[in-house]
């Protein structure tokens, strides 16, 4: 309790609006990215810079998967709800260890595929 002496109650009313301001965006985010999660979700997989597919992702009843047999080979597979990139022949493993997507705004590159694997809420793209 020694250490106390030195704060005043100015000092810990300072250092709790902080910590407040502090965890006001953690909040945000949380909050804002937990509201998407019920939405419309639409995965897209473009490859070469063109759409290749739009999967709507709240519809999905069997696991599917998107194979790319030309460059890289990759593997997409899309459950419901998600989508993630499932193998990939690229050295690096980046596109497969991004892991899956679940929310608008989430997405996945394979860079040496010319792969993008993004989620869009009701088409608007982020």
């Amino acid at each position: 309790m020694k250490a106390m002496r030195g704060f005043k109650k100015g000092d810990i009313v300072l250092v709790l609006i902080i910590g407040f301001i502090a965890l006001v965006p953690l909040l945000w985010s949380y909050y804002s990215s937990g509201s998407n999660q019920s939405g419309n979700l639409k995965a897209v997989v473009i490859r070469d810079g063109k759409r290749i597919t739009e999967i709507d992702l709240n519809k999905v009843q069997e696991p599917q998967r998107i194979h790319f047999e030309d460059g890289i080979k990759t593997t997409i597979l899309a459950e419901k709800g998600q989508i993630k990139f499932l193998e990939a022949d690229c050295p690096d493993q980046i596109c497969v260890k991004t892991g899956t997507l679940t929310k608008q705004g989430d997405r996945a590159v394979c860079l040496p595929g010319k792969t993008i694997v993004l989620i869009e809420d009701n088409g608007n793209q982020l």
